[in-house]
Parts: C-alpha cells; sequence; structure tokens
C-alpha cells in the first residue's frame, strides 16, 4: 500500500468536503486550532531535525488548570495546580539528566565518527601508497628503458630487418598506428616507403628520439589513444613487443578497440618474444622487468580471433644464433637434435598477423 498517496488522497478529499461545507463550522474550528504539545516541529516542514528537536525539547507546554465547574471548580483548580508543580519539579529532574546523557552520548557519536573517517582515510591512503609502489617495483619505472632497448633490443640494423618483413603489408597506406613506437624503427621504414604512419609510445625519451628524428610520435597511452578515435579512422595497426607488456583481459580490451578503429579490409600485427622456444620462454623474457607474462603463438591468434579478426596466420622470425650441431648425425640422433633445436633454439619471436573483415 502507497501511504504517502492514500493520505494526499484523503487530504485532498477532506479539503473538497470543507469547500463545499460538508463540514460545519465547529468541525472546521477544530481542525484549525493548534495540537496539544506546542507549535507544530521544523521537521513538519522538511526542516532540520536536530533544530526540530532542540526547538521541541525548550517548548513550553501550555495547559490550563482552572475548572469551570460549579462549587468544586475552586479546589480542582487548586489540586490541579499542585500536581502540576510537582510534577514540573520531578519531570525537571528528569529531563535534565536526559539532557546530559544525550550530550555525553552525541560526544561518544562524534568522537567515533571522526576516528572511523579518520582510520578510513588513512586506510585508503596507505592502500593507494601500496599500490603505486607495487606499480613501481613490478614495472621498474624509474629504469632507463632507453638503456635497456639498446643493450636488450638489439641492435638497430637487426631491429630493421626484422621489421621490414611486416611493412609491405602496410603499402598504400595513408595512417597506421604503431603502437609501442620506440626507436622509430618502424616508423622510418614506413617514411621510406610512402606509407603515412605515426606512433605512440609511454617512454618519453623514446617518443623525443622519434621526434628529433623527424618521425611522428607522441607520449599517448594506446589504449586511451585507440578509444578517442572514431570508427575506421586507421588504415592498418603494428605493435611489436607490446602484448606481453599488459594482462590478457586488458588485452582483449585493446583488440576490440584495435578492430573497431580499423577500416575493412585491414592488417592489425602484433609480434612478441616466442615463448614455444624454450630459451625464450624461460630465460630472455624475463629480461625485461614490465614484461607480465608470455603469450605462446596460438593464444595470441585466439585472441584476435575472438576479437573479431579473421584470418589470422602466425609467422615466426628471429632464429637463434646457438643450435646443437647436426654435422655427422643420422637417423634417431638427427631427429632428436633437431627436436632440441626446434624446442631449445628455436624462431625467438613470431607475429600474429590479422584482418579486420
Amino acid at each position: 500500500m502507497d501511504l504517502d498517496a492514500l493520505t494526499a488522497e484523503l487530504r485532498e478529499r477532506v479539503k473538497r468536503k470543507r469547500e463545499a461545507g460538508v463540514y460545519g463550522p465547529e468541525v472546521a474550528k477544530a481542525l484549525e486550532a493548534p495540537l496539544p504539545g506546542g507549535a507544530p516541529l521544523p521537521t513538519d516542514d522538511g526542516g532540520d531535525p536536530l533544530v526540530a528537536l532542540a526547538a521541541a525539547v525548550e517548548s513550553e507546554v501550555a495547559y490550563d488548570p482552572r475548572s469551570r465547574k460549579p462549587f468544586i471548580g475552586p479546589a480542582l483548580t487548586f489540586a490541579r495546580r499542585a500536581l502540576i508543580g510537582i510534577l514540573r519539579w520531578y519531570l525537571h529532574e528528569i529531563v535534565h539528566r536526559q539532557d546530559r546523557i544525550n550530550e555525553a552520548a552525541l560526544r561518544a557519536l562524534r568522537v567515533l565518527s571522526e576516528r572511523e573517517s579518520a582510520d578510513i582515510v588513512g586506510r585508503v591512503e596507505a592502500l593507494e601508497e601500496a599500490k603505486r609502489r607495487e606499480a613501481i617495483h613490478q614495472g621498474a619505472v624509474h629504469m632507463d628503458y632507453e638503456l635497456f632497448a639498446e643493450r636488450f633490443g638489439g641492435l638497430e640494423s637487426q631491429v630493421r630487418e626484422q621489421a621490414e618483413r611486416f611493412v609491405r603489408r602496410f603499402a598504400g597506406c595513408k595512417r597506421v598506428l604503431d603502437i609501442g613506437s620506440g626507436r622509430g624503427t618502424f616508423l622510418t621504414l614506413c617514411k621510406e616507403r610512402g606509407i603515412g604512419a605515426y606512433g605512440v609510445d609511454l617512454e618519453e625519451r623514446l617518443v623525443r628520439r622519434a621526434s628529433d628524428a623527424g618521425l611522428e610520435a607522441y607520449r599517448l597511452d594506446a589504449e586511451e589513444h585507440l578509444r578517442s578515435l572514431p570508427d575506421g579512422a586507421l588504415d592498418g595497426i603494428f605493435a611489436v613487443h607490446f602484448a606481453e607488456h599488459v594482462l590478457p583481459g586488458h588485452l582483449f580490451e585493446i583488440l576490440r578497440e584495435c578492430k573497431r578503429t580499423l577500416r575493412s579490409g585491414a592488417y592489425c600485427i602484433m609480434a612478441t618474444p616466442n615463448p614455444s622456444t624454450l630459451t625464450v620462454g624461460a630465460d630472455s623474457f624475463w629480461l625485461d622487468p614490465t614484461h607480465r607474462k608470455p603469450l605462446p603463438p596460438e593464444a595470441l591468434r585466439f585472441y584476435l580471433q575472438i576479437s573479431g579478426f579473421e584470418p589470422v596466420e602466425i609467422e615466426t622470425y628471429n632464429p637463434s644464433e646457438t643450435r646443437l650441431s647436426e654435422d655427422g648425425l643420422s637417423g634417431a640422433a638427427l631427429a632428436n637434435v633437431r627436436l632440441l633445436n626446434q624446442t631449445l633454439f628455436g624462431d625467438r619471436d613470431y607475429a600474429v598477423i590479422g584482418r579486420k573483415p
């Protein structure tokens, strides 16, 4: 039952009957008389309940003790006044004690409220600080990533040679996004071949280095940048050694944004270390402290497929320099050594190449 609606309806009916004269003047006079116990509380009009409480406590309760009955009237009046005096003294002491109790309780509640608020703020700040420090330690954000790329990312000539195998996929494109553009090797190749390309990276010095070389590069978060683009704004997306830096759930979101921002038929190419080669998955992959987890080739291909790319192919490259010698071997020994070479010293990187239908 909707009590508010029912009350409103009753009031409206009473109002209509009063206006129509159904009720006599006595009823109207009684309705307009103040209620016993003092004036209406401010809360009746939606006022502050604390102010209403103070006003109610401090208000005087009017009562006329006079009796108008013949003969016994004066005696009743005297008795009433005597009783009121006794009750006023007794109730005054009760109210005074209750005031002290209320005041103490209110102070205690305020202390508890302030203590709890301060405790919550302190705990939230401690959690935020712990999260910030965890991000710093896990990601090694204070590390000189430019120096790391120079030492462990391979020679510029090697990186260029590896990137050249993918540039042809973007021939004739006017707007290709290089996610994690790094030293700008892929952007340089695109510029030499007349392909319109730009890059985003979080490492400020690498972005500055690419910009100083005349390349279009910005210090931006890849996902935030993709979300800012309209549908079909890109002719292609290229990302080398980017997918292993984000967790799978985050990667799904990025891949969905990649598909949305690509035009139909455009390529999305993601290259990453190949953990199927055990010397990569068990060793060199973990050189970079910002790597989250290895991505087996079939897993990353599946990620692109469920994100809407079709077809998706896998291409491995960058063969290992160290291999077991197969000279002078034959039969089972040769097969075993070849299996070991493939498992331990296979191609160090792979790319998944997907197209938006």
